[in-house]
């Protein structure tokens, strides 16, 4: 009953205008030493991505693979320094791969007696290192006449401030003037997916993609509606291409969250959720939420609590705080039981 009412789709105003906020390198570490295995025998796997003309590059997705299953053992972010570490690591074969757009990098290693070091390029050479890393842009934006984008800033506009009627309106004066248009494509498909019309927005969110394949916020839009539908290997797929176009947009990370809390796939989603946590705007609350979900699940009943308390703390007077404050009762409770035992 808990994971149906997590599911409930209301980040249309997030969903709006994407963030672009930089990763702290503590919140980095935090992240990956949750999952790490105590066991000192194995190893560390530490490494730096730099671009072609030798600067380090931040906020790059890497992802660690077993080569014997084909399973992927975890993923982390690149700091400021361009540098990444995954802690306590099995001996075994694996491939390392950075992901930063549509460029990736990739390296099969060997783990083990002694710490890896591994120095990675990725054929960019203009990439900003602060934190600000633009999606990637698309030819076809270029194409979108000026009287369409007048049309879509007020619709955006619009949509921020709940006038819906509004931001309808100045959507259809800009696809009347330019049809192929993605983002106003996306988000007409966002408006209906906030009034549960599923299948309109799928069909307007596929529409989006097909004119543009590049929209990152089509993909995240499409994971919604997929998440909605618990049709979460689909939306693990289309969420991954959303983290690869818009690597610095906290709304992939947290629809991946929730795809994978849907595949009871609990310590991994956390590592999404953490990634959303650290890019979204501080107002954010509702990731809180999610993660405690995770965590109870994990039987993490503390960390739970800590998730539950922040989220009530920041929306004291939500549609969910009801919902929160039972968990919270919960998680209390079975905590407590934990810690007499």
């Amino acid at each position: 009953m808990i994971r149906r009412a997590l599911f409930a789709f209301f980040l249309l105003s997030a969903l709006v205008t994407l963030t672009a906020q930089g990763m702290d390198p503590v919140g980095r570490r935090t992240a990956q030493s949750r999952f790490s295995s105590p066991n000192n025998s194995f190893l560390n796997i530490t490494g730096t991505v730099r671009s072609l003309d030798n600067k380090p590059l931040q906020d790059v997705r890497i992802e660690l693979r077993d080569l014997s299953s084909g399973a992927m053992v975890g993923s982390v972010y690149t700091s400021a320094s361009g540098s990444f570490e995954f802690a306590q690591i099995s001996s075994g074969s694996y491939e390392i791969v950075a992901l930063s757009g549509l460029n990736e990098s990739k390296e099969r290693i060997e783990v083990g007696n002694t710490p890896l070091v591994i120095d990675m390029r990725i054929p960019v050479s203009t990439k900003p290192t602060d934190g600000s890393n633009p999606s990637v842009i698309s030819v076809e934006d270029y194409k979108v006449p000026e009287k369409a984008r007048s049309e879509f800033r007020k619709a955006k506009e619009a949509a921020s401030k709940s006038k819906v009627a509004d931001a309808s309106n100045h959507l259809k004066k800009a696809l009347d003037i330019y049809p192929n248009y993605a983002a106003a494509l996306t988000l007409r498909g966002l408006l209906k997916l906030d009034q549960q019309d599923l299948s309109g927005a799928m069909a307007d969110l596929q529409q989006a993609i097909q004119t543009d394949d590049k929209y990152g916020l089509a993909y995240i839009g499409m994971g919604a509606v997929l998440n909605l539908g618990s049709k979460f290997d689909d939306a693990i797929r289309t969420l991954e291409r959303a983290e690869s176009l818009t690597p610095n947009a906290w709304q992939a990370y947290f629809e991946m969250g929730r795809a994978l809390i849907g595949k009871s796939s609990f310590t991994e989603a956390l590592r999404h959720l953490d990634r959303a946590e650290s890019l979204a705007p501080a107002e954010v609350s509702l990731v809180h939420l999610v993660k405690a979900y995770a965590l109870m699940a994990l039987r993490m009943y503390s960390d739970a609590a800590t998730e539950l308390e922040v989220y009530l703390r920041k929306s004291p007077t939500g549609p969910n705080c009801p919902l929160a404050r039972k968990m919270l009762d919960e998680a209390t409770a079975m905590s407590a039981t934990a810690a007499n035992k």
